[in-house]
């Protein structure tokens, strides 16, 4: 998709009316995200008492509103939830504690992440690992295997918010300043403390089975709408040298078509095309930017049923810009050797 040199002189004023955070929105969905949480443990215990399926299934419905709250996350850290700093940076680690996040350390590696989103020497920090074609033919066998492993649909899904939210983000990062290290520190100690509280009112089988299954249900379906936002068949992908910002967003982020119910569930970052565009506006505003400007209209759409099955897709191919599967690859293969025509694919440097 190219676009329009009037369009690319222009997007910047348009999303001006939108970029205005409103105290009063977000004092609103603050409040009632974060009371549904919290009477979804007294729901969640008294359901305990009866049933442990019961229980699962609160912490399945509460995934409702539960993405909400690492959008209010998300938004702090961008920015783009309250005017002053000190209300982002208080509520940022009030939902990165319920979230298992350190908000300081998210937000810096996030930030790195829009930098760069679609670059492909710049790939490595807050996205999905994606080798280009020539990268995986290249690589010893163990790679290779490593790789297919890391992108099977299941473990994309199932281990990877295992391994983020549970894992990873307990330690340092190899970019953390001392202002990252010291809120890794101190989100660990503040989850333990929750935990430790919540324990004592109900019971540590209780807060252990429940604070398990409400994050695991919530960081699996956020690592599905990551996916999805960056890892489709036209997904764009570009060396430094023809990198485009602008490009990069609206063509290399997808436009989610879904149920209203589902893009409130998920703080609207379906809409992550706009998104990418300006991390400055507040996600109740994401949705009207699209519906009022047709620009935001034209970048790549996907409806759910369409998100499942780009969880095929495993490597750039650089020679035709697009996503392919490991079967496409394999049967590429097979007949390169036979097609003399075609031309040598070179290779970028990860």
């Amino acid at each position: 998709m190219e676009t329009k040199s009037s369009e690319k002189t222009n997007w910047r004023k348009i999303i001006k009316k939108y970029n205005k955070p409103s105290a009063a929105k977000s004092s609103w969905q603050l409040f009632n995200t974060l009371t549904l949480y919290i009477a979804s443990w007294f729901i969640a215990y008294e359901a305990f008492q009866v049933s442990l399926w019961l229980c699962l299934g609160v912490a399945a419905i509460s995934q409702i509103y539960f993405g909400r709250i690492f959008i209010i996350l998300h938004d702090c850290g961008h920015g783009s939830f309250f005017k002053s700093k000190k209300a982002r940076t208080f509520w940022g680690n009030v939902t990165g504690i319920i979230w298992f996040t350190p908000y300081e350390q998210w937000t810096k590696a996030h930030a790195t992440h829009h930098r760069h989103s679609g670059d492909l020497t710049e790939r490595g920090t807050g996205d999905i690992w994606t080798l280009t074609v020539d990268e995986y033919k290249n690589s010893n066998l163990g790679l290779k295997l490593f790789y297919r492993v890391c992108r099977f649909p299941i473990f994309v899904v199932f281990v990877g918010g295992l391994y983020t939210y549970f894992g990873s983000q307990r330690f340092f990062m190899k970019a953390d300043g001392p202002k990252q290290r010291k809120n890794v520190i101190f989100t660990n100690i503040a989850i333990v403390l929750m935990g430790v509280a919540i324990s004592s009112i109900t019971s540590f089988k209780f807060y252990a089975f429940f604070q398990f299954f409400i994050l695991y249900i919530g960081s699996s379906l956020a690592v599905f709408f990551f996916y999805v936002q960056h890892q489709f068949e036209d997904a764009y992908w570009a060396d430094k040298e023809d990198w485009d910002y602008e490009t990069a967003a609206i063509k290399g982020c997808s436009n989610l078509q879904a149920p209203k119910w589902v893009h409130w569930a998920s703080g609207n970052i379906g809409f992550h095309h706009v998104h990418h565009l300006s991390h400055a506006i507040p996600n109740y505003n994401l949705a009207k930017a699209v519906n009022e400007n047709e620009y935001f209209q034209n970048s790549p759409t996907l409806t759910l049923w369409e998100c499942v099955k780009t969880f095929n897709l495993a490597l750039y191919d650089l020679e035709n810009k697009r996503m392919i599967t490991f079967g496409e690859y394999t049967r590429s293969k097979a007949k390169k050797p036979l097609d003399l025509s075609l031309p040598i694919t070179k290779g970028l440097k990860a």
